[in-house]
């Protein structure tokens, strides 16, 4: 009975690792929700995008109303004679005013426009970086879970040729030198295999920054995956289309275009303003009676005003003229760092499609390069038991295998993320891509390692 729960509870613990396993999807989701990098971008949005009614407001109407109330005593002296009264009021003011015309404030207004549009665009930048850095790092924990599998396997396969070298050499059949190589190698595989562990527990921490989250057991990709060659296959295709889509060229678009307006409205200091402005006031003023002497009748003044004002401004000590000149500055430095972006994404387009069609040249390469090296280690023990390869072609052909293993990881992960990032410089990177790979991710099926602290 204990043997059948021990078993009972294995497998219970085995069906819950799998069913826990973290896949991209689950990570891209927490990433929105966890990722201070993505909260901070969000936030900036929200606070930029209230530019557009921080610059329309002083072009619409402003209204206020303002109230008093008077409680007071006033006592006259004259030639001896002192009279008191109560002097009590109360009273109300509306007023409005209105811009008919004001060159710096309509102009800031568009300038508003422009900064709500390239907050927009900063969003969508960073929320195609955090799926770049959510998968980057979800496949730099995979590639590193490779490592140290190769690594601990790649261990195994040494120690197991130096029991039987030590066996070898006990009845004669080899000499010590093949011993002492078997050892050094052996002692280089554990120091690999202590470095892959140590380096998987820091990818590990690296994407528990982003999602907030240990992530013990990842889901990994499967070995069918598909070589979706770009479309269209055409490198000035993707240039162009990246030149029209890349939002952080847009970015730089509308901060040319803020810039601009800016400079249009410090050229607004030089212009005449014209406002109206109309108020209603009401005053109300008790009876007041001096020491008996005399009475003032209670009274209500209300003053009606409509006011048109022009302002001419002649000269401000230079102010103007020199903010002019500092806003031509920045916009010229606008225009050089949107040309700066444009070249950018030019280079980065080209050299993205480049990347993804030499990816797709490597994966099958280095997949064939793994069945060819497992080919060699085969016949490379064989002729060790035949007597006509040593223990040194063994050591060889054994970390070549491992090595072309790790090397095919490597170039999967490489190629998957290579195609997201040419997605990313076009502006067409959504989720939906992130759907598609995690189609190919499949729970694992291999025992975890043991990871030392």
């Amino acid at each position: 009975m204990k043997l059948k729960k021990l078993i009972l509870t294995l497998g219970l613990c085995s069906i819950t690792a799998n069913v826990s396993a973290l896949d991209l999807k689950e990570a891209l989701e927490r990433a929105k929700q966890y990722d201070t990098t993505f909260q901070a971008a969000y936030a900036a949005y929200l606070a930029a995008s209230e530019a557009a009614n921080l610059t329309t407001a002083p072009v619409l109407p402003q209204v206020g109303l303002s109230a008093f109330a008077q409680r007071g005593k006033t006592e006259n002296d004259r030639s001896g004679v002192t009279t008191k009264s109560d002097n009590n009021r109360d009273g109300y003011s509306l007023n409005v005013n209105q811009v008919i015309f004001d060159k710096t404030k309509f102009d800031n207004m568009h300038q508003g426009d422009a900064l709500v549009a390239k907050a927009a665009a900063d969003l969508e930048v960073a929320k195609q970086d955090t799926i770049l850095r959510v998968t980057s790092a979800y496949f730099d924990v995979l590639a590193a879970m490779d490592t140290l599998e190769t690594s601990t396997a790649e261990k195994k396969a040494i120690g197991k040729q130096l029991e039987q070298s030590k066996e070898r050499f006990k009845v004669g059949l080899s000499a010590i030198t093949d011993v002492k190589e078997q050892q050094a190698s052996y002692d280089v595989a554990v120091a690999n295999e202590i470095i892959a562990i140590n380096d998987l527990s820091n990818k590990r921490e690296a994407l528990q920054v982003i999602i907030n989250m240990y992530p013990e057991h990842l889901e990994v990709v499967s070995d069918d995956i598909p070589l979706a060659i770009p479309e269209p296959l055409d490198i000035e295709a993707w240039q162009n289309m990246s030149l029209q889509g890349n939002y952080s060229l847009l970015s730089a678009k509308y901060s040319v275009d803020a810039a601009e307006y800016a400079y249009k409205s410090s050229k607004g200091g030089h212009y005449p303003t014209l406002s109206l402005s109309a108020s209603y006031d009401v005053v109300n003023s008790d009876e007041r009676t001096f020491s008996g002497a005399f009475t003032l009748p209670a009274n209500e003044n209300t003053d009606k005003t409509l006011l048109l004002s022009l302002n001419v401004p002649l000269y401000q000590g230079g102010f103007v003229s020199s903010t002019v000149r500092q806003k031509f500055s920045e916009l010229d430095r606008a225009k050089a760092l949107h040309e700066q972006e444009r070249r950018r994404t030019m280079a980065l387009a080209r050299s993205a499609f480049l990347s993804v069609k030499s990816d797709i040249a490597t994966v099958k390469a280095r997949k064939q390069a793994l069945i060819s090296t497992q080919a060699s280690l085969d016949a490379t023990m064989a002729g060790y038991d035949a007597g006509t390869r040593t223990s040194v072609d063994v050591l060889l052909a054994q970390r070549l295998l491992y090595s072309s293993q790790r090397d095919y990881y490597l170039a999967r992960y490489t190629y998957l993320t290579d195609s997201l990032r040419l997605k990313q410089v076009a502006g067409s990177l959504s989720e939906s891509d992130i759907d598609k790979i995690n189609e190919w991710l499949q729970p694992d099926d291999k025992p975890e390692q043991t990871i030392m602290p």
